[in-house]
């Protein structure tokens, strides 16, 4: 599934020509906006119910500090560890940025969350045990393709296609101790090959308005066997943490799995940062519906020193249960 993206690359190269509007999640003004004050709060209210935006923060988010390897939705098989951890979401800020392309027929809307709360460590420390708690601020990118639609005689704003989740630490430095910058998925029929998240763009097939686009968001149907390798560049001499999350979603948002990615190869670069290539096999759950799978990397420091500052690079690709 190595995807071109000419087409999406030419319309965003003609944005300059048009006007941006931004419009907050709690639906205030709009400020500057080519299309009318409605077409715009059409399409903020349409990209945030879109179900992979929905379900980003359930994503990355833990109910419980557990280890590196847990599953709610089946046996997981994890070594007994003395450290365990966890992600806790207490504040997201969601922004809509909408520009209407020319032609007054697609749109591009980009939604910047900032995300806030805590990162707790339970561990032992001289025999005690003990949990430690680093507050964190990141900030997660996904890019929306809109089209207008005549449903009923009438037109309206709907989701056609996705770009990636690029979540990272903020604000820079914090974000330059670990950086994702490949991920391949590896299907039953496809591979998909990534390396800039917030501008390859999976279409959803199953919309009736694709206008026979090809077929790229992944769909599984429960039981598919999926491989995800990550390459991942690090500050750190040591092996940082790289976890795939999947299975997050539906009605009850605690259903998940969190399981670490293998290392299957390293570099030392020019440079003294470290290439690290993790590689991690799951098979997809029999729960239907629109969800994301998450490739969640966190320095050593993080997770080992208290003294070092919470460090992470997150990439969620959508995909389909049907």
């Amino acid at each position: 599934m190595k995807r071109s993206i000419g087409v999406m690359g030419g319309m965003l190269a003609v944005c300059a020509l048009s006007i941006t509007g931004c419009m907050k999640h709690d639906n205030g003004p709009v400020t500057g906006s080519s299309g009318s004050a409605d077409q715009i709060s059409q399409i903020q209210t349409q990209a945030l119910a879109d179900p992979f935006v929905q379900s980003d923060q359930a994503t990355f988010s833990d109910q419980a500090v557990q280890p590196t390897d847990y599953g709610t939705i089946g046996k997981i098989d994890a070594a007994i560890t003395p450290l365990r951890w966890g992600r806790f979401i207490s504040g997201e800020t969601r922004t809509v940025t909408t520009t209407i392309l020319p032609g007054d027929t697609t749109a591009m809307a980009t939604i910047v969350k900032t995300i806030t709360g805590v990162f707790k460590i339970k561990g032992t420390e001289a025999g005690v045990d003990t949990v430690i708690t680093k507050s964190f601020t990141d900030r997660a990118v996904r890019n929306l393709l809109m089209r207008k639609v005549n449903m009923l005689d009438t037109s309206v704003w709907r989701p056609a296609a996705t770009s990636l989740v690029d979540g990272q630490t903020t604000p820079p430095p914090a974000n330059n101790s670990i950086q994702i910058k490949e991920v391949q998925v590896f299907t039953p029929t496809d591979t998909v090959t990534v390396t800039d998240p917030t501008t390859f763009y999976l279409r959803y097939e199953w919309r009736p308005f694709h206008d026979g686009e090809r077929k790229d968001c992944p769909q599984f149907k429960g039981g598919d066997k999926v491989i995800v390798q990550a390459t991942v560049v690090s500050q750190s001499a040591d092996t940082d943490i790289v976890a795939l999350r999947y299975g997050f979603g539906g009605l009850n948002l605690s259903l998940g799995r969190r399981q670490h990615m293998d290392l299957i190869s390293q570099t030392l670069n020019s440079d003294s940062t470290y290439t690290r290539v993790y590689q991690g096999t799951w098979y997809a759950h029999f729960f239907t519906g629109f969800f994301n799978v998450g490739i969640d990397a966190v320095t050593r420091g993080t997770l080992y020193d208290d003294s070092l500052p919470y460090s992470a690079s997150w990439w969620g690709i959508p995909y389909r249960v049907y």
